[in-house]
């Protein structure tokens, strides 16, 4: 049952996240303030946590639009969602290796994405957890799914980190930054320096530019 109901927003679209953690409830928040949904469903193994955040939300419901908060550990709640955002998983432990992080959570998904398959079997599936890009590929051979609908977040936070970092060295927006990591998300992505431009313009034309500024971001 939804802790929150109230008259449906004229969008009807639903969104599932599963993992009620720092990312999952952030991710949330940010749908309710852009308001492109109608219900979100928030999943999470610990029940308590996912209705917690979830009455959180609702406080901030007199600020957005009208939202459907459903929260819960029953994985029934992704039925007729249009797309489910997977953030479930263990992060990344001091010293531990991304292979030892892949055992983990690949171990986790075995058992997240079955279950979102069995009450939905047509959604886009959005992949947040790491390592992203094997995880990614994981989901796509356990769901079954054409590749047209499971996706990963990809190196687009890597991009974003880049371009503040850039944008705080030349103090300016980093709206005006085309910049780009490309690769895996991980420790073998890399940066496209060679387009890297701002305003148009190529970064290494500024007078403030440094080939070290190109090796420190």
């Amino acid at each position: 049952m939804p802790i929150y109901s109230c008259q449906k927003s004229e969008c009807s679209s639903k969104v599932a996240i599963i993992g009620a953690g720092f990312v999952g409830s952030t991710t949330a928040y940010s749908l309710m303030l852009d308001g492109c949904v109608s219900e979100i469903a928030l999943i999470d193994a610990n029940k308590e946590k996912a209705l917690g955040e979830a009455l959180d939300l609702n406080d901030c419901m007199q600020f957005t639009r009208l939202t459907e908060i459903v929260a819960g550990d029953s994985y029934e709640m992704v039925t007729g969602a249009s797309i489910v955002i997977v953030c479930a998983g263990f992060g990344q432990a001091t010293g531990e290796s991304r292979v030892n992080l892949l055992q983990r959570n690949a171990k986790v998904f075995k058992e997240i994405i079955p279950q979102i398959v069995k009450y939905n079997q047509d959604c886009i599936l959005l992949i947040v957890t790491n390592p992203l890009d094997v995880l990614t590929y994981l989901t796509l051979k356990i769901s079954d799914f054409p590749s047209c609908r499971v996706f990963g977040t990809g190196t687009v936070l890597d991009t974003a980190r880049l371009r503040y970092l850039i944008g705080s060295h030349f103090k300016i927006s980093p709206k005006d930054i085309s910049a780009y990591i490309l690769g895996e998300h991980g420790d073998s992505e890399f940066l496209w320096a060679s387009k890297a431009t701002i305003g148009g313009v190529a970064i290494n034309k500024f007078p403030e530019y440094s080939d070290s500024l190109i090796k420190d971001v």
